[in-house]
């Protein structure tokens, strides 16, 4: 049986175009299991019935959920946002790599990107460029904050303003790094 103050969190989330991972940071900054994802896990079905009846796909994957309008074609899902997205995440990447930072500083809890390491992003010629030609309305880190944290794609650690990448985030990481290569 569904939890209904849990469903009218989860509706919340998913209608506000946000992801509900498996896993979230809790107040020591470690990950913990997210009660929302279990939630839905759990009564799996009654959700995805109460989105569809809705007109929406519910996208559940093993480490994270969300929604998407129905009527859109699989093949073209370049939504403004899920293009800032891609380029954010592109940019993170490029920074990781080219700075010799281990993959974790943007995966594991005792790593995270700091504001420091988003102005330093900014200042890089070639992501200025990229900006630019995004036509990106606010500065680098408004638009981390907006179109990743936001949304449930990276996470804040709660003790510092740095940021990690979500189980979604990771997954869809993986995903532009390998269309990217």
């Amino acid at each position: 049986m569904y939890d209904a103050n849990l469903s009218a969190l989860i509706f919340n989330e998913l209608m506000n175009g946000k992801v509900i991972n498996r896993t979230m940071l809790n107040n020591s900054g470690e990950f913990s299991e997210n009660p929302l994802f279990t939630e839905v896990m759990e009564n799996l079905k009654d959700y995805r019935t109460q989105y569809e009846m809705n007109g929406c796909e519910f996208v559940d994957e093993s480490e994270f959920i969300f929604i998407r309008d129905r009527t859109s074609n699989r093949d073209d899902l370049k939504t403004e946002i899920t293009m800032k997205a891609c380029l954010l995440l592109l940019i993170l990447g490029k920074y990781i790599n080219e700075n010799n930072y281990r993959l974790s500083k943007l995966t594991e809890p005792s790593g995270g990107i700091t504001r420091a390491d988003i102005e330093e992003m900014q200042e890089e010629e070639d992501t200025v460029e990229l900006i630019e030609k995004a036509k990106l309305k606010n500065d680098l880190h408004s638009e981390i904050k907006n179109v990743l944290v936001n949304r449930n794609i990276m996470l804040e650690k709660p003790s510092e303003e740095s940021y990690i990448l979500s189980d979604a985030g990771r997954a869809f990481f993986n995903e532009v790094i390998a269309n990217y290569v």
